[in-house]
C-alpha cells in the first residue's frame, strides 16, 4: 500500500511539473502591429495597429508588421514566411488566409517582407522589393515608427491600384512551408529542452513501477543442487528454417498533378503554385 501511494504521489508530481513548465501562449485579437522589443512606444503601437486594422478590414487583406528580437532560428530566406505562419497572420479562412507582412529582427538588423494567399497576386516580387526599399530608407535613419507607417500606407495604395479582391486560392503544389513553420526552430528547441526533466521523471517512474511489479512476482524457490533436475528427457530437437530471397520487386506509382490552368500573380487567378510570394531578398540596415 505504501508503494502504491508513493507511485501516485510521483504521478501527481510529474503532472504538476508538466503544467508548470508547459508554455501557455496567447495571441491578442486584431493584432496587426506587434513589437516584442519595446522599440515603439505603447502609443505608437496602438496608433499604428488601428491604422493597419482599418486597412486590413476595408481591403480584406491582412497588413502586418511584426518586430522580433531575433530571427527565432529561421534562415534569412525563411524568416518572414516563418513569422507569418507562426503568428497566425492572414485575413479570412485559415487555409485561404490573405496577407502581407513586414518582419523585422531588431538585434540582427535584418528585415524582409512576404505575402500569402490572394495577396500574392498584388504583392509579387517586384512590389515586395519596392516595399523593402521604402522600409530601408526609414530604418537606416532610425525612424522605426515612420518605417512601419510607410509600409502600411504603401500596402493600402498597392492593394487599391492593383484591383485586389479577396478569394480562397486552390494550390496546385501546396508548399511544405505552409505547415512546417507553425512553430519556429527556436520554439521547438526550447520545447525539447523543457521536456527533458519531464522525460527523466517519467522514465524514473516507469522504472519504479516495473521494479515494484517484478519484485512482487519474484518467488524464491531456492537453489537446486542436483543437475538432473535440469535435464531434458529424450534430448532436444532444434529445427532451423531459412528463406532466401533472390529477386526484388519495386512498384512505382506516378501521381499526375492537376495543372489548374492558372497563374500565381497579376490578376486574381483561382490557382496558385504555392502559398507565398517572396522578395528578391531581405536587407540589413
Amino acid at each position: 500500500m505504501r508503494r502504491l501511494k508513493a507511485i501516485l504521489i510521483s504521478v501527481a508530481a510529474i503532472i504538476a511539473l508538466f503544467l508548470l513548465f508547459s508554455p501557455i501562449e496567447t495571441k491578442a485579437a486584431n493584432a496587426y502591429v506587434i513589437d516584442e522589443t519595446g522599440t515603439l512606444s505603447a502609443q505608437e503601437v496602438l496608433r499604428l495597429n488601428s491604422l493597419a486594422e482599418e486597412i486590413s478590414l476595408r481591403q480584406e487583406c491582412g497588413v502586418y508588421v511584426i518586430i522580433t528580437r531575433d530571427q527565432h532560428g529561421y534562415s534569412e530566406s525563411q524568416y518572414a514566411k516563418g513569422i507569418f505562419m507562426n503568428y497566425d497572420c492572414g485575413y479570412g479562412e485559415k487555409d485561404g488566409a490573405s496577407g502581407v507582412l513586414l518582419a523585422i529582427a531588431k538585434d540582427e538588423s535584418y528585415f524582409d517582407s512576404t505575402a500569402y494567399g490572394a495577396a500574392k497576386d498584388t504583392f509579387n516580387t517586384s512590389r515586395l522589393d519596392n516595399l523593402n526599399a521604402l522600409t530601408f530608407d526609414y530604418l537606416s535613419n532610425g525612424d522605426w515608427s515612420g518605417a512601419v507607417e510607410a509600409f502600411i500606407r504603401q500596402c493600402d495604395r498597392d492593394l487599391t491600384d492593383s484591383g485586389y479582391h479577396y478569394y480562397v486560392p486552390q494550390y496546385t503544389d501546396p508548399a511544405i512551408d505552409q505547415h512546417i513553420v507553425t512553430t519556429s526552430p527556436e520554439q521547438r528547441r526550447k520545447a525539447w529542452l523543457r521536456s527533458l526533466p519531464i522525460a527523466a521523471l517519467f522514465s524514473a517512474l516507469i522504472s519504479l513501477i516495473a521494479t515494484f511489479f517484478m519484485k512482487s512476482k519474484n518467488i524464491n524457490t531456492g537453489i537446486a543442487t542436483e543437475a538432473n533436475r535440469y535435464l531434458v528427457k529424450n534430448g532436444v530437437k532444434i529445427r532451423f528454417s531459412q528463406d532466401n530471397f533472390i529477386n526484388k520487386t519495386r512498384t512505382v506509382t506516378t501521381v499526375h498533378r492537376d495543372s489548374g490552368g492558372g497563374g500565381s500573380s497579376g490578376g486574381g487567378h483561382s490557382y496558385h503554385s504555392s502559398g507565398f510570394s517572396s522578395s528578391s531578398g531581405g536587407r540589413h540596415f
